[in-house]
């Protein structure tokens, strides 16, 4: 598991998860990459990644939220995962600016894939992600009526919707 930009391994939403899924017989691991400036492409956060995958070869699915989705999306794409959960997936920025190298990694990523998002996320706009869906059958899309990219009240309902999911594509 993977946070968010500048977030570490105890963001309360993966702690939450790991929680989650110990409480159904899975373990997890959080981490967290290096900081500093992002790296063109995302190369050096998606090495980093690799790294720690290889590190353990026990795992078998990667979990990003937001920032962490992002590195770990594009990871999928070489190092093959039995499934991927994407927490609040930002395909666009701060500013509002497409990303389109994150909505091209969604339309190549081949392990089944949940993206758990807001319906009220600037980052993440729902009309893009049921179009990608359409795109790559194996994106699945959960929406969290109401929730913004920190998904706030709905936070309890990302999180066992991602354990459920995650449980059921792992045995």
């Amino acid at each position: 598991m993977l946070p968010g930009f500048g977030g570490g391994p105890d963001q309360p939403v993966l702690v939450q998860l790991a929680a989650a899924l110990r409480a159904r017989g899975v373990s997890s691991i959080r981490a967290s990459l290096s900081r500093g400036r992002v790296s063109p492409g995302l190369e050096r956060e998606v090495e980093e990644a690799g790294e720690l995958a290889e590190s353990d070869p026990m795992i078998e699915a990667y979990v990003g939220r937001s920032f962490g989705g992002r590195v770990l999306a594009r990871l999928a794409l070489t190092m093959f995962p039995r499934a991927l959960v994407l927490l609040g997936y930002p395909v666009r920025s701060a500013s509002g600016a497409r990303r389109v190298e994150d909505e091209g990694v969604l339309e190549l990523v081949g392990c089944p894939t949940l993206i758990v998002q807001g319906s009220r996320d600037p980052l993440g706009p729902i009309r893009t992600f049921r179009r990608l869906a359409r795109t790559n059958e194996r994106l699945e899309l959960h929406l969290l009526p109401g929730a913004t990219h920190h998904f706030g009240r709905r936070q309890a309902e990302a999180v066992s919707t991602a354990a459920e999911w995650l449980v059921d594509k792992l045995s």
